[in-house]
């Protein structure tokens, strides 16, 4: 480029490599060729430099054949330069003023640029005054306390709480169980020994006849009393021949000892003929005394621990329940026995008697949250309309009476309902009143308008700001203490 004389340049790109891609050598080859007197035009298929070169204002030929045909377009830098040295000229061509004359400024008179100073002054005051004082009112809550007499009354069977004072009654069954003992009171008799004797067999006919060993004979009386032969025996053969042998009564006890001439029955299939008589009376059994339950006893037993199972249900149902559950049968009369089993039974022998016994108990309650829910329907009943409401967390309930059965399946008492009322604040009204005020003046206009029994308190920020902010959001209003 440095010898060359012409005024185009036809730069051919290679067609491998990644030489000159930046558009900052592009413009600077430009601004080189340019200074020498000559135009640069590129012949390149690379879309990377064709679109460089045409950023930096370079023309770009596809062939030697369309460079030589086709115009060379002007460079895009030529053109800009031209442009800003026909504008240079223009203005210069039409300079209004001297070169040597300076350009006039409008003065204003001392007095107004006071004024100007201070209304900027005066217009950043306003808006600090509006922005920064902020106050705080508080308005201590005037609350009161209010009561009522509210007539209950519970039905068993009713799901539905009414506002007139009807709640259901609720059934719960509590089943206990346990076991007692207690010293046996009574005696029985009981047979000891056996007795004894002797039984004499006389033959009636004229063969022998063998007597076996367990032969039972027995009394011909009513109440008929048996006895064994401890021995075998052979009456001889003969009619009158008679043969004695021990027998022993079959029961132990006094029921043995029998006159003479008492035992004449022959109970077993003897086939023989032959009579038996006991010459002499039986004797030597005996009965002793012992201890036993009686029917008092029982009767003590139960007693005692159905008071030990209603204690046992009583401590269950303390458990279940919660101290706002009213208990509408707390004498736990509704009881019912499941099993009862007396060891021993009566009349049998035993030093000591052993109860075993399960029950249940059926009573009947109200739910605390029942008579909670009714009275919160009361309280909020009573205000409809006015200028306070209920704190319906403070409610509390008291009973007024012990619950009392009625005609039909139901129970009535009195309760009262006591509960704390507050003032209503409304901050629009607040707002309203306060706004722009001196704090003195708002004070008193709070007071009456809001027929306030304490005065309220207002802090205002800064301190020695005079009045209350006129943006309702720069004002806080908090409740006080009672």
């Amino acid at each position: 480029m440095d010898w060359s004389q012409t005024p185009r340049i036809l730069l051919v790109w290679p067609e491998r490599g990644k030489v000159l891609r930046n558009r900052l050598d592009l413009i600077l080859l430009e601004r080189y060729c340019s200074s020498h007197g000559s135009q640069i035009a590129l012949l390149t298929h690379d879309a990377e430099v064709i679109f460089q070169a045409g950023e930096a204002g370079i023309p770009v030929f596809q062939s030697r054949k369309t460079a030589q045909l086709q115009p060379w377009r002007k460079s895009y830098r030529e053109f800009k330069r031209r442009e800003i040295e026909d504008k240079v000229v223009e203005v210069r061509e039409r300079d209004l003023f001297p070169k040597n004359d300076k350009p006039v400024h409008k003065e204003f008179q001392l007095w107004t640029r006071i004024s100007i100073f201070i209304g900027g002054v005066l217009a950043v005051l306003a808006i600090a005054g509006m922005l920064l004082p902020s106050a705080t009112i508080t308005i201590n809550k005037e609350i009161n306390q209010q009561s009522l007499i509210v007539p209950i009354r519970a039905i068993v069977g009713e799901d539905n709480i009414q506002i007139s004072g009807q709640i259901p009654a609720r059934e719960i069954a509590i089943a206990v169980e346990d076991q007692l003992s207690t010293p046996a009171s009574g005696t029985t008799t009981i047979a000891s020994e056996y007795a004894l004797g002797e039984i004499v067999f006389t033959n009636l006919g004229e063969e022998a006849i063998t007597i076996p060993e367990n032969t039972i004979l027995s009394t011909n009386s009513g109440n008929s009393v048996h006895f064994l032969t401890v021995e075998p025996g052979i009456v001889p053969a003969g009619r009158g021949e008679s043969i004695t042998i021990q027998i022993t009564a079959n029961n132990p006890g006094i029921s043995g000892n029998v006159l003479a001439e008492q035992i004449t029955t022959i109970s077993t299939s003897l086939k023989a003929e032959v009579a038996v008589s006991n010459p002499m009376p039986t004797s030597g059994g005996t009965d002793v005394t012992i201890s036993a339950p009686n029917i008092s006893d029982q009767r003590r037993l139960s007693r005692n621990l159905s008071f030990r199972l209603k204690d046992l249900a009583a401590q269950e149902i303390s458990e279940l329940l919660t101290q706002e559950d009213i208990l509408l049968t707390p004498d736990l009369e509704n009881f019912e026995t499941i099993e009862e089993e007396f060891t021993p039974e009566e009349g049998s022998p035993g030093v000591d008697l052993h109860l075993k016994k399960k029950g249940q108990f059926i009573v009947l309650y109200t739910s605390g949250d029942d008579l909670l829910s009714l009275a919160t329907d009361l309280v909020k009943a009573q205000y409809q309309v006015g200028n306070f409401e209920p704190i319906l967390e403070s409610i509390t309930i008291s009973q007024l009476s012990s619950p009392m059965p009625e005609v039909i399946q139901s129970y009535a008492w009195r309760m009262e309902v006591t509960w704390n009322e507050r003032k209503i604040m409304d901050q629009n009204k607040i707002m309203q009143i306060v706004l722009g005020k001196k704090p003195t003046d708002a004070i008193t206009l709070l007071q009456k308008g809001l027929d306030l029994e304490v005065a309220p308190q207002i802090t205002l920020s800064p301190s020695w700001w005079l009045r209350i902010p006129a943006l309702p959001f720069r004002i806080d209003i908090n409740e006080g203490g009672s």
